[in-house]
Order: C-alpha cells, then sequence, then structure tokens
C-alpha cells in the first residue's frame, strides 16, 4: 500500500454482523452468504486465497453450498473484519433464503 506524505492509515475494526450491516441487505435481497461477503467487500477469490490459506477449489465448494470448517470460519471473518458468531449467523440467514 502506498500513503503519502502525512497520510494515516485507515484503522479498521471488527464490526458485528447486525441487521444494518452491509452484508445484510445483500443477503436480504436473496445473495448466496459468499457472494454477498465477496461482493460487499470487494475481496476476489484470489485474495481469500493468498489471504486465508484456503484453495481456490475449496471456495468454489463453498460457493456450491459445501459447509465451512470452523477454521475457515475463522480465517474468513479476520479478512472481513467481523466477528465469526456474525459471518456464521449470515450463512444461516442466507440459507434460510433459499
Amino acid at each position: 500500500m502506498v500513503y503519502r506524505k502525512g497520510e494515516r492509515a485507515v484503522a479498521k475494526e471488527i464490526r458485528a454482523y447486525t441487521p444494518d450491516h452491509p452484508v445484510a441487505k445483500w443477503i436480504a435481497d436473496g445473495d448466496h452468504w459468499l457472494t454477498a461477503w465477496v461482493g460487499q467487500m470487494c475481496t476476489p477469490w484470489q485474495t481469500i486465497t493468498k489471504k486465508t490459506g484456503i484453495s481456490r477449489e475449496r471456495i468454489e465448494a463453498l460457493n456450491d453450498n459445501a459447509e465451512p470448517t470452523a477454521d475457515e470460519i475463522e480465517k474468513l471473518a479476520g479478512i472481513w473484519w467481523v466477528t465469526p458468531e456474525g459471518l456464521r449467523r449470515s450463512i444461516e440467514e442466507a440459507r434460510a433464503k433459499q
């Protein structure tokens, strides 16, 4: 990342998943949980693979409704700045809409 002189990094903090979370609207509109997170957080699959160590094939499986492991939820929650519980809740909400 390139910083300009005097520019400060944007502080990121973990945000709880609530009904007003930006991803919640995507899920309420019927999007798959992975599509909602990837789309709202602008995270290409290549970046997910690089930052989490989850293989591209496994991401495709998750996109095809495979059950994420606890370790995968931890890793994905970390890159999207959400609690693991919040990510699990968003997955449950998305599945309820299907």
